[in-house]
């Protein structure tokens, strides 16, 4: 039968953004919430397909650098992530990586660190769609449990998945069966077959995380100050070398590393806020906690791939602007060979 005139189309966009400002409104304008953070000193190259059809998307999303991202899944919708290979992410401090997907509810925060390079797909559709179809398909399924989920999927089922995502991404077209069919998919593939099932992957990393959190919370508040770490470890009630080994098993970097991440980034943020002047820069890096002023620059470039004057001049290029026109266009095609490479 002739597909109905009438029938919702997709909508497919796609960029590559240089800079984590571009990331974030990319992701708030696909409906998330929160911050990207940049860990590691290089410029940011990040590719985004993003495949909508009414009130369901599929993403893909990779990025070059470490990053830690805090974000807030969609009001009302559901959302479903698998790792592309050879990448892992980890998720609350817990490793994900091959035959494992990630399960949002609405409106659940997910604190993740990529490593080094990342990439990730992202089926969301309507909670009520999602509730409704699993209990049509796997009765037993339970809808209950912790709104961050982590499961443990058969591996026979996980490369037909995995290359379903990528050629609906790489045609770029998505109707509504392709949905029904790849959210089945996804909801057999995570509650796996009765007699061997699926596995639920506990998150709780017990005292590690605790410190960890512990840790980050002090540093979010007092990074504009002297953060020494022996108030670290006073805050956190646990030695210098517990410290350390629980902040890199979660966050994989140092206490040290994060101190200066949050410093860049919120130096980066003002910067791109204000207006130019010859006071700006300085003003901007004694506020972010920076005390060498005249290492200050030079580290800046060296982390951000630009000087912090190349970053005030381009305050005003990016306010009101779309983030999908701010991004370099890129054809799918080349979506199609990294699905490929990455199947295999």
């Amino acid at each position: 039968m002739p597909e109905n005139d009438s029938s919702p189309k997709s909508n497919l966009a796609q960029a590559t953004f240089h800079s984590i400002e571009e990331v974030n409104e990319a992701t708030r304008a696909n409906g998330w919430n929160g911050e990207f953070r940049q860990l590691s000193k290089g410029r940011v190259t990040s590719r985004f397909w993003t495949l909508r059809l009414g009130s369901s998307a599929l993403n893909y999303h990779r990025l070059d650098k470490r990053t830690h991202i805090r974000q807030v899944s969609p009001i009302g919708s559901v959302a479903l992530a698998i790792p592309s290979p050879p990448h892992c992410l980890l998720v609350e401090g817990a490793e994900v990586g091959n035959h494992e997907a990630i399960l949002l509810h609405p409106g659940t925060e997910a604190e993740l660190v990529t490593p080094n390079e990342a990439a990730c797909k992202t089926l969301t559709v309507p909670s009520s769609v999602f509730e409704a179809t699993a209990r049509v398909i796997v009765p037993r399924m339970r809808m209950d449990g912790q709104p961050l989920r982590v499961f443990q999927g058969a591996p026979s089922g996980w490369p037909a998945l995995h290359l379903e995502m990528t050629r609906l991404l790489a045609d770029g077209e998505m109707s509504p069966e392709d949905v029904s069919n790849l959210l089945c998919r996804f909801i057999v593939w995570i509650a796996g077959e009765p007699e061997n099932g699926s596995m639920e992957k506990s998150l709780r990393n017990g005292s590690a995380r605790r410190v960890a959190r512990r840790a980050q919370a002090y540093i979010e508040e007092h990074f504009p100050g002297i953060i020494r770490m022996e108030d670290l470890c006073r805050y956190t009630g646990v030695s210098l070398r517990t410290l350390q080994r629980s902040f890199a098993e979660y966050f994989q970097v140092s206490p040290s590393e994060y101190i200066k991440a949050c410093r860049f980034s919120a130096a980066r943020q003002a910067l791109l806020a204000s207006v130019p002047s010859h006071q700006t820069v300085t003003r901007i890096a004694i506020a972010s906690g920076f005390t060498h002023l005249g290492r200050f620059s030079v580290e800046y470039r060296d982390y951000f791939a630009e000087s912090p004057r190349e970053t005030l001049a381009e305050c005003g290029r990016r306010v009101g602007a779309d983030p999908w026109v701010i991004g370099e266009g890129r054809q799918d095609v080349r979506l199609a060979a990294d699905g490929a490479q990455d199947a295999g």
